[in-house]
């Protein structure tokens, strides 16, 4: 059974999370007396500016506390029979859950070895008092916020979207579809699940999304083959210039050959990664977010699709379980990055079961959950796949629907758009007059977002 305390010490001189985890952890955790020496050691790395690394721990070792070579050996042990899938936050929930309980038979045994010269309801009182303290000891001041604050950078969050408004861009991540951009704003820093059932489109409009944004992120594919993604984006990106079947093929026409090396060109310079790896753990996605959150390369992360994802070292029973557990903590990631992250879903055969075949939030698969942490939901809706007939009684053809069943930054309600005949591109219905009509505004709006505020009148100086 791996041991949480090496493994956190190994994990930490990887050189990568160091940043994340020291604030998490602290010698207390470690009660070993080789991982205690090992923590101070880290430390010291860290004090001096250096990454934690083995070079640079051992260098720094050889001046403070020296390791015989069977503690060295020990040591580098850790740190190789590392695998990429670690449970870190479970690790870290140990060590804590460890020191409360080691606690708790100190406090405890140390007020019972002074019972007989005091009566009981003061002990009782000191045993209280210690283990309320115990359990304060560790929180972190530095989340509790007081209003004042929070609305001056409300304050400032708005006039910042209100220059964007008036400067006719969206106040979120471009979406790519100005009916959707209208009806949410663009998607928000919010865990944002896009749910339905197979053939919907969910992975052509993830991609679509991811392309159409602008801004650096992460596609986390856990189902394709990733040959067949990059078809996805090619024909994307040439529209109709290239006949799937032939790219599929090798079949290219010449003018069509053309059109792909041009697209490829594009594509390769839009600022999108894939990570790819069937049964992805949702500590690892987390990790890859969060890494490359600190280089500027994960504005937004998609992760196609949350059902086929698990969680490293689960032991709570059946599958269900599971999902809710990834759900909340994609969330709890997704609110520490201050990202959008957009999950695709799978729903059940209920959907399948109604006239109408739209979905609803008790369709959603494994885990109610889901629709509890998700902050919005949106159902894909192609009604032409069951050969649906819209309210003249006419055919739908390249129709595709949002069905918004959660919208909390807004109203629920359905963005229409149109779809490819190969699934792989979209557009609005129409192409003019979509955006939202809104309130004059001062024209030096921007200046806003930039001035200090006197919080006496309230009124900018």
């Amino acid at each position: 059974m791996t041991n949480p305390q090496q493994a956190l010490i190994g994990i930490l001189m990887t050189g990568e999370t160091h940043q994340e985890l020291m604030p998490q952890l602290g010698e207390h955790l470690f009660n070993e007396v080789l991982t205690s020496r090992c923590y101070q050691v880290i430390k010291k790395v860290i004090d001096k500016g250096l990454t934690p690394n083995l070079v640079n721990f051992f260098m720094t070792a050889n001046d403070i506390d020296k390791f015989t070579p069977k503690e060295t050996s020990e040591i580098v042990t850790w740190s190789n029979n590392l695998t990429y899938n670690e449970p870190v936050n479970e690790y870290i929930a140990i060590l804590k859950d460890e020191h409360i309980k080691r606690s708790i038979a100190s406090i405890v045994t140390e007020q019972s070895l002074g019972l007989s010269n005091t009566d009981g309801f003061t002990t009782a009182t000191s045993i209280i008092k210690s283990l309320t303290s115990l359990l304060d000891t560790g929180s972190n001041s530095d989340n509790i916020i007081n209003l004042s604050d929070l609305t001056n950078d409300e304050r400032e969050a708005y006039y910042r979207r209100a220059a964007l408004t008036l400067s006719g861009k969206t106040t979120g991540l471009e979406t790519g579809l100005k009916s959707l951009n209208k009806f949410t704003g663009g998607f928000h820093p919010e865990f944002i699940i896009i749910a339905g059932r197979p053939s919907m489109g969910k992975t052509a409009l993830a991609l679509f999304h991811g392309m159409k944004s602008g801004e650096a992120g992460i596609y986390f594919n856990l189902e394709m083959n990733k040959s067949q993604l990059c078809q996805r984006l090619i024909l994307q990106e040439a529209g109709d210039s290239i006949h799937s079947s032939r790219l599929r093929d090798g079949n290219l026409s010449q003018s069509e050959l053309h059109s792909f090396e041009k697209t490829i060109g594009s594509i390769e310079k839009v600022p999108f990664l894939i990570y790819d790896k069937a049964r992805c753990g949702v500590h690892e996605a987390i990790r890859v977010m969060k890494r490359e959150h600190r280089k500027g390369r994960c504005k937004w992360a998609i992760i196609d699709y949350l059902q086929l994802m698990t969680i490293e070292g689960f032991k709570g029973g059946n599958r269900e379980a599971e999902v809710a557990e990834i759900s909340r903590t994609l969330k709890a990631a997704q609110k520490e990055l201050g990202i959008p992250i957009i999950a695709l879903a799978q729903l059940s055969r209920e959907v399948e079961k109604r006239p109408d075949k739209k979905p609803i939030l008790s369709d959603l698969r494994e885990s109610g959950s889901l629709e509890q942490d998700a902050d919005s939901v949106a159902f894909v809706w192609r009604p032409s796949y069951y050969g649906l007939n819209d309210e003249d009684g006419n055919p739908y053809t390249n129709h595709i629907f949002y069905l918004f069943e959660k919208h909390r930054q807004g109203a629920t309600g359905i963005v229409e758009f149109r779809h490819s005949p190969n699934m792989t591109n979209f557009t609005d219905v129409v192409t003019h007059d979509i955006g939202s009509t809104y309130l004059p505004q001062p024209k030096d709006l921007r200046h806003y977002a930039d001035k200090d505020w006197d919080k006496e009148t309230n009124e900018p100086f």
